[in-house]
């Protein structure tokens, strides 16, 4: 398999990418968003039920069993078209992983995901949001994608060849204090044979399901600074449903995101359960993320 694409400078591109969101976002006219999200803080893996205009970048570094490091990134980029009830957004994932178990290592470009969302409620207290998301082939089957394919998380974001379809819900309730929020998701993978050169047996079928669950808790006390501080515990779930051999991965995520409505910044780790075949390839996962958001 070809090693080209050597992941030596994927920190410095990765600070860089999320530093120039940061700068464009910060040279355009800013001016508070209307109350998006409430008192729900943006989780780290879940969508989060309001829209808002910004971007979003992130870091993820764990290391592999058997030496190296799996580095994975992504950015977004969001449109708000109603008051933060409805708008659109794009993924842009990256994955790499660094010399060790992976030989010379790569560092890959994954599947495009496309999607909208609808607030169908929303009072002071609660929502609850439906969406559609289209991930589109644009990935390779090099090492970097084998990499975050293995981590099963972002399965269907490094699937070469695949298109993927994802309808999704999410409920969110919120108090001074206090939030919890749920989200469901149905991957449905098609064109989705090559997903059996990963290190899970998929049966080769072209179709395939997975299933992504998770909550989100949060705690935003009054520290009375001009930003908001709050601690969250998130907890993702994957569970294949299709698979020759079935596979589920929980992910666990305490950590802290500190911002305002213009500017938040978030850091945590992320602790993989459930299946050996996840368990046994990677550990704990540390990342950090930028969201800017501007417009109304």
């Amino acid at each position: 398999m070809k090693q080209e694409n050597r992941p030596d400078g994927v920190l410095v591109i990765t600070l860089s990418l999320i530093l120039a969101s940061s700068l464009s976002a910060a040279l355009m006219p800013l001016k508070e968003a209307r109350a998006a999200g409430g008192n729900v803080p943006y989780s780290f893996f879940l969508e989060h039920p309001y829209s808002s205009t910004g971007l979003k970048g992130n870091l993820e570094i764990s290391s592999v069993d058997g030496g190296g490091a799996l580095v994975m990134n992504q950015l977004r980029l969001d449109i708000d078209l109603s008051n933060n009830y409805f708008g659109l957004y794009g993924k842009f994932p990256f994955a790499g992983v660094t010399d060790g178990v992976f030989g010379d290592g790569d560092y890959d470009f994954g599947n495009i995901g496309i999607g909208t969302k609808y607030a169908l409620h929303s009072s002071g207290k609660s929502v609850f949001t439906v969406g559609f998301e289209a991930i589109l082939p644009t990935t390779g089957n090099d090492l970097g994608a084998l990499g975050a394919r293995s981590y099963f998380r972002d399965f269907a974001y490094f699937t070469d060849d695949a298109y993927t379809f994802v309808p999704y819900a999410v409920f969110a309730i919120s108090g001074n204090m206090f939030a919890l929020q749920a989200n469901l998701d149905f991957d449905i993978m098609t064109n989705a044979k090559k997903a059996d050169a990963s290190p899970f047996d998929t049966g080769g079928d072209s179709t395939e399901l997975i299933l992504k669950y998770g909550v989100a808790a949060s705690l935003t006390p009054d520290f009375g600074v001009p930003f908001t501080t709050s601690f969250l515990l998130e907890v993702l779930l994957a569970s294949s449903a299709t698979f020759e051999n079935n596979v589920t991965g929980a992910y666990v995520t305490p950590g802290v995101r500190v911002g305002g409505r213009m500017f938040s910044f978030g850091a945590g780790v992320q602790i993989p359960f459930g299946s050996s075949e996840i368990t046994s390839f990677a550990g704990v996962d540390f990342l950090v993320d930028m969201l800017v958001r501007f417009g109304g």
